[in-house]
């Protein structure tokens, strides 16, 4: 009789923390359980204009760099690729997302005539890095890294919805702080500076990072994390009404029905009333 050696038990795979995933957590424990432990975005997920001009942005200016960028292609071909890219999901009607489009192609068209910069080379877009912190892996994906003549790596995050930016903004910024750690681990022989450009302003500003920032960095997300990797299916978490988060958040009815929130109805997403959004109504 053949005996079959029993097969060994899959060894759980590393789990992985991001930006968005750090920031979820920060805003709300029961958001990123919902999210990232139990899964159930997808049922209550509600596509959202602002995302789609956002994602359409990015998606066009990864096309346009993979194709050489501005050397090689004109303003109209860029705006052709965000014809291309659109995605027309959560406009309120065609006319608010014709006047969107038309915002688009009109902040491409000036992105276009700023973005050659003498002896600067784009080196990627849209690239994920990630570095093993010991119990989990740290990732971010990068809209843009440029290299400079004196060997600088630029991280460059792209901003649709703001108009301008202040230095200081992108020291106190999450996203910001670790795609510099995570460019400076992988690129070791790199000095890291990031920049948020607005796209609809064409407005930027740049931090440059020393090891000290970095370190310090490091510091905090290993101990932000040691929280987070604590949060599992058993985890009980009681909605907590945070009126920043809770009034435009895709798991407020479920949040309501647990803890008895009377939320007003509304005829698109059941949001609360513009009166209501800072008042927690008696359960």
């Amino acid at each position: 009789m053949l005996i079959r050696p029993k097969p060994k038990p899959n060894k759980p795979r590393k789990p992985t923390l991001s930006p968005t995933k750090i920031g979820t957590y920060l805003a709300c424990r029961l958001k990123y359980k919902f999210t990232y432990i139990d899964k159930i975005a997808r049922f209550y997920y509600r596509p959202k204009s602002y995302h789609s001009f956002g994602a359409s942005l990015h998606r066009t200016l990864e096309e346009f760099h993979k194709e050489g960028g501005a050397e090689t292609q004109s303003p109209e071909q860029l705006v052709e690729k965000l014809h291309t890219a659109w995605t027309s999901q959560g406009y309120a009607s065609r006319e608010e997302e014709q006047q969107r489009l038309g915002a688009a192609a009109e902040l491409l068209e000036n992105y276009h005539k700023e973005y050659l910069v003498e002896g600067v080379q784009t080196l990627f877009t849209e690239k994920q890095l990630k570095w093993d912190m010991g119990e989990f892996y740290l990732i971010g994906r990068l809209d843009r890294a440029d290299e400079h003549p004196n060997g600088l790596l630029e991280i460059i995050d792209y901003k649709s919805g703001r108009m301008s930016v202040a230095e200081e903004e992108i020291r106190n910024d999450l996203a910001m702080n670790i795609y510099a750690y995570l460019a400076s681990k992988c690129y070791p022989d790199r000095h890291v500076a990031a920049t948020i450009y607005c796209l609809r302003s064409g407005e930027k500003a740049t931090a440059e990072f020393t090891d000290e920032d970095l370190a310090e960095i490091e510091d905090g997300v290993l101990a932000i994390a040691s929280d987070i990797l604590q949060t599992d299916e058993d985890s009980d978490i009681e909605p907590e009404w945070i009126p920043n988060e809770c009034p435009n958040c895709d798991f407020l009815r479920l949040c309501a029905r647990r803890m008895q929130w009377e939320v007003a109805e509304t005829p698109d997403s059941g949001m609360l009333s513009s009166s209501e959004r800072t008042t927690r109504l008696s359960r």
